[in-house]
């Protein structure tokens, strides 16, 4: 009964601890990846993962803010990663007829 007792209290410390170790999605990150992307010709999560020192589920989600801000275009989706431009590298159909 006691030996439970510690194995609970252990799980319970283990997931508190967990808890902390999730990072939240700051404005600051967001903004230093704003800079970070703008500077690229494409991203994917990986790259930006990559390049600011952050876990790829991290760099997913702020690649999602991203796009929702209209810094990013979701420009073709596989089954693994995302690819991102950025607004302003948008390529543009040429006229049809030339």
């Amino acid at each position: 009964m006691a030996k439970r007792k510690a194995q609970t209290a252990k799980e319970g410390e283990k997931q508190q601890g967990f808890k902390e170790i999730i990072p939240e999605v700051t404005e600051k990150l967001v903004a230093q990846a704003r800079r970070e992307v703008e500077r690229e010709k494409w991203v994917t999560p990986h790259k930006l993962a990559q390049k600011m020192g952050i876990k790829v589920s991290i760099a997913r989600r702020v690649l999602r803010i991203l796009e929702e801000e209209g810094v990013l275009v979701l420009f073709t989706r596989n089954r693994r990663s995302p690819l991102y431009l950025p607004k302003k590298r948008v390529p543009t159909a040429p006229p049809r007829g030339l």
